[in-house]
C-alpha cells in the first residue's frame, strides 16, 4: 500500500439532503465532482462536517458508496467509521470496505471516556478485522477523549495505524507526534483538521489538511498547501488568508449552534453555485432562511474571490 497517496487537501465532505431529510445522492456526487475540479487530493467521507453521527448505518454506507463511485478512481476516499463502541465501529468499517473506501478512519468511541488500554484494543480490533489502512481521528472536543503522543507512537510502531487527523488545534501535540514518527523512521500520514493552519502544518511536516471549510474554499486550501509545500511562504499566507476570510460563518444562521450554522452556510453557498439542491441539514440542525443564505453566499464569495 502506497502511503504517499494520502497527502494534500482532503475535504471532509458535506452530506447534501433533500427537503425530506433523506440523503441527496445526486447532489453528493455533484459535490465530489466539484471538489475534484477544484484540485483536491482526496475525500474524507462521513466525517464531522458530513454530520456522520446523525445517520443510520445504512445511510452511512450508501453515502460512502456514492462518494467512491463519484470519484471514479481519480483520488482516494477515507471513510470515517467512528461510533460509540467497538461492535458498532466494526459494523461501519466492514460496510465502508464493502462500499469501496480506500482507507478507514475512526474516532475513539464517544459518550464513555475510555482509557488508553481500552482504546489500544479498540484500534487493534479494527485493524485486525478489516484489511484497509487505518487513520486515528483525534477530535477530543466532541468525543471527550484525548490520547497522548506515546499512545499514537505505539500504534504507529506496531503498524496498527498509518496516519491520523488531529482536529484539536494543539500544534505542540501534533508536532510531538510528527517528531516521534521521524525519530522512528515511520511514514505516519498526519493531517490537521483546523482551518487556519494549513501552511503551518506543512512547515511542521504534515501530509496535509482536512479542514471543513474546504468544502467551499477548496482551491484556496489547495493553494495554501501547494505553496507551503514548495517553500512559497508568502503565497501560502495569501491563500491561507482567503480560507480564514470564509470561516466566519458561525453566527449567520440565527438560533443555530456554531457548527450547525457552519454546515448550513456552506450548503447555502453550494446551492448558489448549483452544486447541490438544498441547504437542509439533519435535524435538529436547521436550514438557513433566504436572508441567511444570502449572507453566507456574500461572506464566502468575497473570500474565495479575493485576489491571491
Amino acid at each position: 500500500m502506497d502511503r504517499s497517496r494520502f497527502h494534500g487537501i482532503f475535504p471532509p465532505i458535506l452530506t447534501p439532503l433533500n427537503d425530506d431529510q433523506t440523503v441527496d445522492h445526486a447532489s453528493l456526487a455533484s459535490l465530489v465532482d466539484y471538489l475534484i475540479g477544484e484540485g483536491v487530493h482526496g475525500i474524507w467521507a462521513m466525517g464531522t462536517t458530513g454530520e456522520f453521527a446523525c445517520f443510520s448505518a445504512d445511510e452511512r454506507e450508501a453515502a460512502v458508496a456514492t462518494t467512491v463511485k463519484a470519484t471514479r478512481g481519480r483520488l482516494p476516499v477515507i471513510a470515517n467509521v467512528g461510533d460509540a463502541s467497538t461492535f458498532l465501529t466494526l459494523e461501519h468499517a466492514r460496510r465502508a470496505a464493502k462500499a469501496g473506501a480506500d482507507a478507514l478512519a475512526a474516532t475513539p468511541p464517544y459518550y464513555y471516556m475510555n482509557s488508553e488500554p481500552e482504546l489500544d484494543g479498540f484500534y487493534r480490533d479494527i485493524a485486525n478485522a478489516v484489511d484497509l489502512p487505518l487513520f486515528l481521528y483525534h477530535i477530543p472536543q466532541t468525543v471527550k477523549v484525548k490520547v497522548t503522543p506515546p499512545f499514537i507512537r505505539t500504534l504507529s510502531q506496531d503498524g496498527v495505524i498509518i496516519g491520523l487527523k488531529d482536529s484539536q488545534n494543539d500544534l505542540e501535540w501534533f508536532r510531538k507526534v510528527l517528531l516521534d514518527a521521524q525519530e522512528d523512521g515511520v511514514d505516519l500520514r498526519c493531517f490537521l483538521g483546523t482551518t487556519g493552519l494549513i501552511d503551518v502544518a506543512m512547515y511542521a511536516g504534515a501530509a496535509g489538511s482536512i479542514p471543513g471549510i474546504s468544502n467551499v474554499t477548496a482551491s484556496a486550501c489547495v493553494g495554501a498547501y501547494e505553496a507551503a509545500r514548495t517553500g512559497d511562504a508568502a503565497g501560502a499566507t495569501r491563500h491561507q488568508a482567503r480560507v480564514l476570510a470564509a470561516a466566519g460563518l458561525a453566527g449567520i444562521v440565527k438560533g443555530a449552534s456554531p457548527i450547525g450554522s457552519n454546515f448550513a452556510s456552506m450548503k447555502a453557498y453550494l446551492v448558489s453555485l448549483g452544486v447541490i439542491k438544498t441547504a437542509a441539514c439533519r435535524a435538529p440542525f436547521r436550514a438557513p432562511t433566504a436572508e441567511e443564505s444570502a449572507k453566507a453566499v456574500e461572506v464566502i464569495s468575497r473570500a474565495v474571490g479575493a485576489a491571491v
